[in-house]
C-alpha cells in the first residue's frame, strides 16, 4: 500500500463492493513517478467454490508499475442471504447482505415493529 497515492486511506464505502475496477476519486496520482495515469490491475486471482467467491488483485500505476494497493472482494452464500465484502485502501471498505428470498425476513421483522 502507498499512502502517497491516496486521497484517503480505506474510505468507508457503505454497501459498495467492487469485484473489479478502481475507485479513481480516491487516487491522487502515483507516489513513485508522479503521473496521473490509469490504474492497471495486476496479479488477478479468482477462487470459487459452490457457495464462495474470492477475488484478489493489485492496483498498479500503468506507467511505472508502482503498487498502489491490494484489493480483496468476497462473495458468500450464507443460508438465505448473499453477503458481499470489499477491503482495499484505494477502493475502501464496504459490505452488503441481500436476501435471496422474494421477501427479506429481516426487513419484514423490522417493519412489524412499527
Amino acid at each position: 500500500m502507498c499512502r502517497r497515492c491516496l486521497v484517503h486511506v480505506c474510505p468507508q464505502r457503505d454497501r459498495t463492493c467492487l469485484s473489479s475496477g478502481s475507485y479513481l476519486l480516491n487516487f491522487k496520482g502515483c507516489g513513485e513517478c508522479g503521473k496521473m495515469e490509469f490504474i492497471k490491475i495486476a496479479e488477478l486471482e479468482k477462487n470459487e467454490t459452490e457457495t464462495d467467491e474470492t477475488v484478489t488483485y493489485q492496483h498498479q500505476c500503468s506507467e511505472c508499475s508502482h503498487k498502489i494497493a491490494d484489493h480483496e472482494y468476497t462473495f458468500t452464500i450464507d443460508g438465505e442471504y448473499q453477503e458481499y465484502a470489499m477491503n482495499c485502501v484505494l477502493c475502501g471498505y464496504g459490505e452488503d447482505r441481500v436476501s435471496i428470498m422474494p421477501d427479506d425476513p429481516e426487513k419484514i421483522a423490522q417493519y412489524d415493529m412499527y
